[in-house]
């Protein structure tokens, strides 16, 4: 049985480039490491929010095996963070790379505001925060 959601691994083409990307949106990086053998070598740079039991983002750059292809949005997975300010977030991923997907906008049914931005490889990261607005009461 799953204990605890312990680790998402994205590959990067530039593991430095990524690193940037999702420190300037608030990660912390955590450690660097050479992993694993023949071709699944890998060098790995792990971020999380610094919270000792926090989910941890693995960047992962293959040493023996070429690229995958690019990601094209809406790619398979999206990664979703909570932000205490989307605009600001989406500022400092477009600053460092990102490319905004979708702009900051309130979502009165699930009472958040949301954005989208690419990384520098593709990868969709979805943004979560509070509404501008307040939720209309009925």
């Amino acid at each position: 049985m799953i204990e605890q959601f312990h680790a998402t691994k994205l590959v990067v083409a530039d593991l430095d480039r990524a690193t940037r990307f999702y420190t300037a949106l608030g990660l912390r990086e955590a450690s660097r490491n050479l992993g694993g053998d023949g071709d699944v070598r890998q060098d790995q740079v792990w971020l999380s929010t610094g919270e000792a039991s926090a989910h941890v983002l693995i960047l992962s750059r293959f040493t023996e095996l070429p690229l995958p292809p690019p990601v094209a949005y809406p790619g398979q997975a999206w990664l979703a963070f909570r932000v205490d300010d989307v605009e600001a977030v989406l500022a400092a991923a477009t600053a460092y790379g990102g490319k905004v997907l979708r702009a900051g906008e309130d979502i009165p049914a699930h009472a958040v505001r949301a954005g989208l931005v690419s990384d520098p490889d593709g990868h969709v990261v979805e943004l979560v925060g509070p509404m501008r607005s307040p939720p209309a009461t009925s």
